[in-house]
């Protein structure tokens, strides 16, 4: 037989849940009741402690605060700056793409910085010289000239003898007469010669008093021969110093009196290295100056600064002023500034104008060697 559970008969143990549900809401009432009591009474107590206060005094009045605000809008006017507001606050960087990649990259960048690879060199258009004449083109539409005309860098704007492409390089102002660049830039190489040296030792003899006698021979067979000694000065020369056991043979050493030039005689052997004379002109008074050598100093009338020669590079001379120690290249006389035609001078059309010029023709020389008792190079170019 079997047995079933028999339900509690108890109500309280059946619903004990709500039970203390009910108790729980009963005392949040009552607690809710208490608090808004206690509030009523607090808030009384106040009143009344407000209303039994004794305050002296009268109420303030209000006042006027136009004065004082108008004060301190003034002062910070003059106390703050305004800000410009600019028409774009934002600008982007100018951008190229990679020649290799084609990613993009800045416009300056020498090289990729994606894939390393070396950019095309940046061209700038201030240095743009279309017809190659030395004038930028930038400078050339500033003047009113033509950038794709050569021919007005041989133009003068302000007539002051001058050609453009002079006061351009010399950084003087092109529409201004005043402003002229340094007169050497009018000077130019005429010719330049070598000078072989004229003068051979022959032998030496030991006179009766021990004494050295050296025979000298000049180039020419008309020329008479020079017996000479010690401290002897002849044709410019002195006769500083003999050494029977030069590395070459019995030398003679001769110094030139006017600027100290060494030159060692070996017996019995001309010497091959000749000097180089110079013959500059000015083309400001088309007037030739004096015939000069490497290390030789001169004055240029046309500005009264000294200059010396310091070196010869092909058909240029290259010469300095003493006094700032600047280096100036002096150039080969074209065949345009030789016959006074600047038109001349410009070549032919697409090519450039730093292009050679052809050379001159060289003047005819005079008879050589000079005459006993001539400095070596003198009227060697007979002109």
């Amino acid at each position: 037989m079997s047995q079933n559970a028999q339900p509690s008969s108890s109500p309280l143990k059946n619903n004990y849940e709500k039970v203390i549900l009910l108790v729980l809401l009963v005392l949040l009432i009552a607690s809710c009741a208490f608090l808004s009591r206690l509030i009523i009474d607090q808030r009384g107590s106040n009143d009344n402690f407000v209303a039994n206060t004794q305050l002296g005094g009268e109420a303030y009045a209000l006042q006027d605060t136009l004065q004082f605000d108008t004060m301190l809008a003034n002062a910070r006017k003059t106390a703050t700056k305004p800000l410009a507001n600019p028409k774009r606050s934002f600008v982007s960087e100018r951008r190229v793409a990679c020649v290799k990649c084609g990613k993009p990259i800045p416009y300056e960048a020498l090289k990729c910085p994606f894939c390393l690879q070396d950019q095309p060199e940046i061209i700038n258009p201030d240095t743009i010289d279309t017809d190659q004449d030395g004038m930028p083109d930038k400078l050339e539409l500033t003047l009113g000239l033509d950038p794709q005309n050569p021919a007005d860098a041989y133009g003068d704007l302000d007539n002051d003898g001058f050609t453009n492409i002079e006061e351009y390089q010399a950084g003087t102002d092109l529409r201004d007469p005043a402003s002229r660049p340094d007169p050497v830039v009018k000077l130019r190489v005429w010719a330049t010669r070598p000078i072989p040296f004229y003068l051979r030792f022959v032998s030496v003899s030991e006179l009766a008093d021990k004494s050295l006698r050296f025979q000298l021979n000049m180039q020419s067979e008309k020329a008479p021969t020079l017996f000479v000694k010690l401290n002897d000065v002849t044709l410019g020369y002195k006769i500083a110093k003999f050494d029977p056991n030069g590395e070459n043979g019995p030398t003679l050493t001769l110094i030139r009196v006017s600027d100290n030039r060494v030159v060692n005689l070996v017996q019995g052997h001309p010497v091959t290295e000749n000097e180089i004379a110079i013959l500059f002109v000015s083309l400001i008074n088309r007037t030739k100056l004096p015939v000069k050598r490497k290390g030789d100093s001169f004055t240029l009338a046309d500005n009264g600064k000294q200059y010396k020669v310091v070196d010869i590079k092909g058909q240029n001379v290259i010469i300095q002023d003493v006094e700032t120690m600047k280096t100036i290249n002096i150039p080969k006389i074209t065949e345009a500034e030789r016959s006074g035609d600047p038109a001349a001078a410009m070549p032919p059309p697409g090519t450039s104008m730093a292009a050679p010029a052809r050379p001159a023709p060289a003047p005819t020389l005079s008879p050589f060697p000079p005459p006993p008792g001539a400095a070596p190079g003198d009227d060697i170019f007979g002109n």
